[in-house]
C-alpha cells in the first residue's frame, strides 16, 4: 500500500505554483536541521522548480519509482551492482527528470536531474545539476547537490547529513537508481485508488 501518509513527497512534488503551500510541513530532528531547511537555496529551489514545471506543462511532470528491499539492498551494498550502474550513468545519457524514489517503510528520495541547458540557465555553470533530499515518511534526513561533467561528479559543500551518511552517499543511491531504471523499456505501474500519481515498480 502506498499512501500520502507514508510517502508525503509524492504529494509535495505534485503541487504546482498555484496549489503549493508557502511552507512544506517537514519534521526535523533538531534546530540545526530546521535552520538548514530555512536557509538552503538548493533544497528550496528543488521543490520550487518541480512546482514550476508542473505549472508550465499543466500536469504532473514527475517520474516516480518504487522498489522492494531486495533491490534497495543491491543499490546500497552490492559493490558490483553499485559500481556497474554508477559507471554506466556517466557513459549512458540518463534523461533529465525529477520525482520521488520510494522503498519500503516510508523511505523516500526526492530528486531533480537537469539537462545541460537548464543547468546553465538556472545554476550558471556548465554540466548537469543533480540534487536529492532523503526522508523517512515526513522526517527530513539529508540533502545533497552536485554538478556532473565529463570528468565525473563534483558534490557541492552544501549538504546536510542527519544519518551519518558519507558525502556523496545520497546522490550515489539516486544516480544508481536512475541508471538502473533507464535500462527498462517499460515498467509495471503501481495501481492504487488512494493516490493519483503514476509510480513505476522497479524489479
Amino acid at each position: 500500500m502506498i499512501t500520502y501518509n507514508d510517502y508525503p513527497s509524492l504529494l509535495f512534488t505534485s503541487f504546482d505554483k498555484e496549489t503549493a503551500p508557502e511552507e512544506l510541513p517537514f519534521e526535523v530532528a533538531n534546530e540545526k536541521a530546521l535552520t538548514f531547511l530555512s536557509k538552503s537555496k538548493g533544497f528550496n529551489e528543488m521543490f520550487g522548480y518541480i512546482a514550476a514545471k508542473n505549472s508550465l506543462q499543466k500536469e504532473n511532470t514527475t517520474t516516480n519509482y518504487y522498489f522492494d528491499n531486495e533491490i534497495a539492498t543491491k543499490i546500497d551494498s552490492d559493490d558490483y551492482f553499485r559500481n556497474r550502474h554508477f559507471g554506466d550513468f556517466f557513459s549512458n545519457y540518463v534523461k533529465a527528470k525529477h520525482g520521488t524514489i520510494m522503498f519500503k517503510e516510508g523511505g523516500q528520495y526526492v530528486y531533480l536531474l537537469l539537462g545541460h541547458k537548464e543547468t546553465k540557465a538556472l545554476k550558471k555553470v556548465n554540466g548537469r545539476y543533480i540534487c536529492t533530499a532523503m526522508f523517512k515518511t515526513n522526517f527530513f534526513i539529508g540533502f545533497e547537490e552536485a554538478i556532473i561533467t565529463e570528468k565525473g561528479i563534483s558534490v557541492l559543500p552544501t549538504g546536510y547529513y542527519e544519518s551519518g551518511m558519507d558525502v556523496g552517499g545520497f546522490l550515489s543511491f539516486v544516480i544508481i537508481t536512475l541508471e538502473y531504471a533507464s535500462g527498462f523499456a517499460d515498467l509495471p505501474i503501481f495501481q492504487s485508488n488512494t493516490i493519483k500519481e503514476k509510480i513505476y515498480c522497479l524489479r
